[in-house]
C-alpha cells in the first residue's frame, strides 16, 4: 500500500513538472540582446532569407519556433504534453551554422507546421518575436513570425490611346503595397519616335509604342514586378490632305513654271504619319496645296504662226481696194494677244482668217491722191466725245464734205478735203474734267477731325492738298485719282482709342487665387472681367470707366468658401456606437478631440479643420479595448433553451453589433444563409426559416452565432409537427396522467408487500 501511495505521488510530481515546462522554458525571457556567433538577435529584429546563424558555442542547440509554440497560452494539461512532445521532435541541432533559407526546406520535413511557420508561406523574412533560455540552459529558443509583404498586383492609369506626348501617371495596386516607385522604359518606339524624359513620352509621329514598367521589389524582397503597355500614338485625319492632292492637275506643263513649283512646294512640306496633336499642321498643309492650286496659272498661246503670216501682209496697202484692205484690217483687228495654251485653236483660226484676208486683197484703179487726206482721217480720234461739241461738230462737217473715188483730175479738190480736215483737227478742243467725285468726297470731311488719330488725318490732309483746278477730260484719271485718295483717307481715319488703364488697375487687383472663394462671387467678377470690350473708341470713355468700377464692385464682394469638413465627419462617423468596451482614458481622448471641432471656419482656416479631423483620426485610432473576460464576451441574451416546433421559425438574439456576424452553426456544422435571416443593429437577431427546422430531427440542437468578436452559443428544442389543431382542451392528457401515477402506485405496493412477505 505503501509503494503504491509513494509510486502515484512521484507519478504526480512528474505530470506536475511536465505541465510547468513551458513556463519553466521562457521563465528567464529577458529583453536583452543574444549573441549567436557573429549575429546578435534581439525581439523585434527582421531577419533576411540569406541571415546565417552560428551555433553558440555556449549552447548545444538552437531551437526556431513559430508564434504558435507561444506558451503562454492557456491549454489543459493533456495540450501542453501533446504540444511539448511535437516541439522536441521538431528541434533543429546547432552543430555547425546554417541560413533561414535552409531551415525553412528543413522545416518542410517537421512533422509540426510551427517550425518558421509553413515553408510554403515564407516570403523572404521573419521577424523575431521571443528569445529565451530553456530552464536547462542547453538551448536557445528563438520565436519568430513571417513578415506579410504588401506585393504589387498591377499598375493602372495608363491610357490606351494617346494624341501625343503625354506624361505617364502609372498608379500601383493595391494602395497598401511596399513599393510603389514606377520607373518606365521604351521597349520598342515602333514608327514614333518616342522618347522618354523623366516621366513625359515624347513622340513625333502616330504609331504604336511598347512601354515596361518596372516596381523595384514590387512583388516582394528581391523580386521586381513588372507589367507591359502598349500605347497607341492616335494618327492625325489626313483625309483634307488627300482631298487637296486630288486637285492638282495631272498635266502640270500647261502652267507658268512659277505657280507649278508652287503647287509642288507645298506638296513636298508635307509630313507624313503626325500625331492628332498636330491636327492643325496637318490641316495647314492642306491650306497649302489648295492655294498653290487656286493660283495656277496657264501658259499663254503660241502666236508665232499668227506673227508669221502678220509678216507676209504687204507694205503698201494703198493699192488696194478700200474694202478688202478693211477686211483685212478687221482681222488683224480681231487677233486677242491675251488668249491661253488652252485656247490655241482660236489663235490658230487668227492665223487661217490672216492668210485668207490677204489673198482676198483687190487692186484698185489709180485714182486721185487721198494719201494726205487718209492720213488726216487716220489722226482723227477715236473716242471724240472727250472734246467740245462745237469742235467735233466742225470735224464731221469737214468730213462728211469729201468725195472719193475721184481720179486724179480732181486732185486739187482731194487736197482742200485735207486742208479742211486739217483745219478741223487742229480746232478739236478738249472738254473740262469732271470734278463731281472730288467735290462729293471733299464733302464728306468732317469739320472736326480732333477725335481721330493724327496719324490717319495726315494722309487725309495730303489727298486734299493734291487737289488742282484746270485739268482737261484728258487728266480725268487724276482728278479722279484724287476722289479715290480723299476717300481711301476718309476710310482709313482712326478714331482715338478709350483710356483703359483704369480697367488695367482694376484687373491687376483680383487676388491670383480665386478658388479660396465662392462660385457665385467668383462668377460675378469673372462677369465683370468678360464683359470688358477692348478697343472702344474715345467718344465711349464713359461705358470704359464704368468696365473699372464694375470690377472693383466684383472684387469687393469676393466672398471666402466656407471649409470642407468632409474629413471631420468623416472621422466623426468612424466612432464606434459602443465605447463601452474601451479603456476610459482612450474613449475621454476621442471625446475631447470631438468636442474640440469648431464648426463655421472659411477656407482660409482648412488647415486648422483638417487638424480637427486628424486628432479625431488619431484618437480613434489610440481606442484600447478593455481586457475581455467572461463578461463581455457575446451571449445570446433571447431564444436561450427554448423549445420549438418542426416547421415552425425560431429566434435567438446576440449581443453584439449585425455587422460583426460571420456564420451560425447548428449542431457545431455551418448553416448556409439563406437558412435564416438577421435583424437589428446594436444587438443581432438570427431567426431560423421554418422550412429549416421543418428538415431537423426532433430532439435536442445547439446554435452558435458566431462573431469578429466571439461565439454565442445555447441549446434548443424542437417537438414533432401535430397535424390535428390544438384546441386546448387537456381534459383527455390529464385523465392519463392521473392514471398512470395509480397504476404506477400500485405495482410499487405490490412490490413492498412481497418484500415483507419474504
Amino acid at each position: 500500500m505503501k509503494k503504491t501511495k509513494k509510486m502515484l505521488s512521484f507519478v504526480l510530481s512528474m505530470l506536475l513538472i511536465v505541465t510547468m515546462f513551458p513556463t519553466m522554458a521562457f521563465a528567464k525571457e529577458e529583453a536583452k540582446t543574444w549573441k549567436f556567433g557573429e549575429l546578435s538577435l534581439k525581439a523585434g529584429d527582421v531577419l533576411g532569407k540569406d541571415t546565417e546563424i552560428k551555433n553558440d558555442a555556449e549552447n548545444r542547440e538552437i531551437r526556431i519556433l513559430s508564434e504558435k509554440t507561444n506558451p503562454d497560452e492557456k491549454k489543459d494539461q493533456k495540450d501542453d504534453k501533446e504540444r511539448i512532445k511535437t516541439e522536441k521532435e521538431a528541434v533543429i541541432a546547432a552543430a555547425a551554422s546554417w541560413n533561414l533559407k535552409d531551415l525553412t526546406e528543413k522545416a518542410k520535413k517537421a512533422p509540426a507546421d510551427y517550425l518558421l511557420k509553413k515553408a510554403d508561406s515564407w516570403n523572404g523574412s521573419w521577424i523575431v518575436t521571443k528569445i529565451a533560455e530553456t530552464e536547462t540552459k542547453d538551448a536557445i529558443e528563438i520565436q519568430i513570425r513571417t513578415y506579410e509583404y504588401a506585393a504589387v498586383t498591377e499598375i493602372q492609369g495608363i491610357p490606351k490611346e494617346i494624341p501625343g506626348t503625354t506624361a505617364l501617371t502609372g498608379k500601383a495596386v493595391p494602395e497598401n503595397a511596399d513599393q510603389k516607385q514606377i520607373t518606365w522604359e521604351i521597349t520598342d518606339a515602333g514608327m514614333t519616335g518616342a522618347v522618354l524624359d523623366g516621366t513625359n513620352l515624347k513622340v513625333t509621329n502616330a504609331g504604336t509604342v511598347k512601354l515596361l514598367a518596372t516596381i523595384k521589389d514590387g512583388k516582394k524582397t528581391g523580386v521586381d514586378f513588372t507589367q507591359e503597355f502598349t500605347v497607341i500614338v492616335k494618327a492625325a485625319d489626313y483625309t483634307k490632305v488627300t482631298e487637296a492632292l486630288a486637285l492638282i492637275p495631272e498635266d502640270m506643263g500647261r502652267y507658268t513654271e512659277e505657280s507649278a513649283a508652287a503647287v509642288q512646294k507645298a506638296k513636298d512640306a508635307v509630313k507624313e504619319n503626325l500625331p492628332s496633336a498636330e491636327q492643325e499642321t496637318v490641316n495647314g498643309y492642306a491650306a497649302a496645296i489648295q492655294t498653290a492650286v487656286n493660283a495656277l496659272t496657264l501658259l499663254g498661246a503660241d502666236y508665232t504662226e499668227v506673227d508669221a503670216v502678220l509678216a507676209k501682209v504687204p507694205g503698201d496697202l494703198s493699192i488696194y481696194t478700200e474694202e478688202s484692205v478693211e477686211a483685212l484690217n478687221a482681222v488683224i483687228a480681231s487677233i486677242d494677244r491675251t488668249k491661253t495654251i488652252e485656247e490655241q485653236q482660236a489663235v490658230a483660226a487668227y492665223a487661217e482668217a490672216l492668210e485668207n484676208a490677204i489673198a482676198a486683197l483687190v487692186r484698185k484703179p489709180v485714182p486721185a491722191d487721198y494719201q494726205g487726206v487718209e492720213e488726216l482721217l487716220g489722226k482723227i480720234p477715236k473716242d471724240l466725245s472727250i472734246y467740245t461739241e462745237k469742235s467735233v461738230k466742225a470735224l464731221n462737217v469737214a468730213k462728211e464734205a469729201i468725195v472719193w473715188d475721184l481720179d486724179d483730175s480732181r486732185q486739187e479738190e482731194v487736197d482742200q478735203f485735207a486742208e479742211n480736215l486739217k483745219a478741223a483737227l487742229d480746232g478739236l478742243t478738249l472738254k473740262p474734267a469732271d470734278y463731281s467725285t472730288v467735290d462729293a468726297a471733299l464733302a464728306k470731311v468732317s469739320n472736326d477731325l480732333s477725335i481721330y488719330t493724327e496719324e490717319s488725318i495726315q494722309p487725309l490732309q495730303t489727298a486734299i492738298n493734291s487737289v488742282e483746278s484746270g485739268k482737261t477730260i484728258l487728266d480725268q484719271a487724276e482728278v479722279d485719282g484724287w476722289a479715290v485718295a480723299i476717300e481711301n483717307a476718309l476710310a482709313g481715319l482712326q478714331v482715338r482709342k478709350a483710356d483703359y488703364s483704369k480697367v488695367e488697375e482694376a484687373i491687376k487687383k483680383i487676388p491670383a487665387d480665386l478658388s479660396l472663394y465662392t462660385d457665385a462671387s467668383v462668377k460675378a467678377l469673372e462677369d465683370a472681367k468678360n464683359s470688358v470690350v477692348t478697343e472702344r473708341p474715345v467718344t465711349e470713355q464713359e461705358s470704359v470707366d464704368g468696365y473699372a468700377k464694375k470690377i472693383e464692385a466684383a472684387i469687393a464682394g469676393l466672398t471666402y468658401k466656407d471649409a470642407d469638413y468632409s474629413k471631420v465627419d468623416a472621422a466623426v462617423k468612424k466612432i464606434p456606437n459602443d465605447l463601452k468596451k474601451y479603456t476610459d482614458e482612450s474613449v475621454k481622448a476621442v471625446n475631447d478631440a470631438k468636442a474640440a471641432i469648431v464648426r463655421g471656419k472659411n477656407i482660409t482656416e482648412q488647415k486648422t479643420v483638417d487638424g480637427y479631423a486628424a486628432a479625431l483620426e488619431k484618437a480613434i485610432a489610440g481606442l484600447k479595448q478593455k481586457p475581455m473576460t467572461a463578461q463581455n464576451l457575446p451571449k445570446i441574451t433571447k431564444g436561450v433553451n427554448q423549445s420549438g416546433m418542426q416547421g415552425k421559425e425560431l429566434s435567438f438574439t446576440a449581443d453584439f453589433e449585425a455587422k460583426d456576424l460571420k456564420k451560425v452553426l447548428i449542431d457545431q456544422k455551418e448553416i448556409d444563409a439563406k437558412n435564416y435571416v438577421t435583424a437589428g443593429k446594436e444587438n443581432t437577431q438570427v431567426t431560423l426559416k421554418a422550412e429549416y427546422t421543418k428538415s431537423l430531427a426532433e430532439g435536442k440542437h445547439t446554435i452558435s452565432i458566431v462573431s469578429s468578436k466571439g461565439q454565442a452559443d445555447t441549446v434548443f428544442y424542437l417537438k414533432k409537427a401535430t397535424k390535428s389543431p390544438d384546441t386546448g382542451d387537456r381534459t383527455q392528457v390529464m385523465l392519463w396522467v392521473i392514471l398512470l401515477g395509480v397504476s404506477a402506485a400500485a405495482v410499487v405496493g405490490a412490490v413492498v408487500y412481497r418484500k415483507r412477505e419474504k
